[in-house]
């Protein structure tokens, strides 16, 4: 079996670096910076609603992110790439970028969470944060790629994910927000039953939004 013409191990290195220095992604990054000094300029009050709010506030941003990385990734290398190794493979390398920028975030988040959130809290508390970071922010990517997939232009994507993301917000039982902020976010201490769909209803949802990718891909 011949080797593929463009190693995606190489097109992921190529989208880190292209991540890095594009302006969009750059702005998300910063956007980001900005939601988190809002926040703890005053007293955000105690540590798991504070993170609850970041980690929902973080959705938008990381579809924003997303969709600047996809921006800036050429469709002529994608195509290359599609042909040579697959859509999900490709999928895989495009989700490379998002997620290492997920990550970072989600770090930033609990940092800034520890370092400027006056009320103490367990370990238990700021791991629970992160991955309600991570969960959140999962969404955003999946739902970023999907946009692009379909071929939705930027303003739209933007209306489309703020949209949604208030919407479940407003919603108790509709995730990936509404559980979170009804919850962890309102102080509350959730029943097992709860907290499970709180947790796995974003991961749903992420699934929900990779598939959609796959077939619109798929079909273009």
């Amino acid at each position: 079996m011949s080797r593929p013409a463009v190693p995606l191990r190489y097109a992921a290195r190529l989208g880190l670096v292209t991540a890095a220095t594009s302006r969009s992604v750059l702005a998300a990054s910063f956007a980001w910076v900005v939601v988190l000094a809002a926040l703890y300029a005053a007293d955000a009050g105690p540590p798991l609603p504070a993170l609850s709010f970041t980690a929902v506030a973080l959705l938008p941003v990381a579809a924003w992110a997303t969709a600047a990385h996809l921006a800036a990734t050429s469709a002529d290398l994608r195509a290359v790439l599609t042909a040579a190794n697959g859509r999900l493979r490709v999928l895989g390398a495009d989700a490379v970028p998002p997620v290492a920028w997920l990550l970072a975030a989600t770090a930033a988040g609990v940092l800034a969470n520890g370092l400027l959130d006056p009320h103490p809290a367990s370990l238990g508390t700021r791991l629970l944060g992160a991955l309600l970071h991570l969960l959140c922010g999962a969404v955003g990517i999946a739902g970023g790629l999907a946009l692009h997939a379909a071929r939705v232009t930027r303003g739209v994507q933007t209306l489309v994910v703020v949209g949604g993301t208030l919407a479940s917000a407003r919603l108790a039982a509709l995730p990936p927000a509404g559980p979170v902020l009804s919850t962890w976010g309102a102080g509350e201490e959730p029943s097992a039953a709860i907290a499970g769909w709180a947790l796995l209803g974003p991961v749903g949802v992420t699934a929900m939004f990779l598939v959609v990718t796959l077939g619109i891909r798929r079909r273009g």
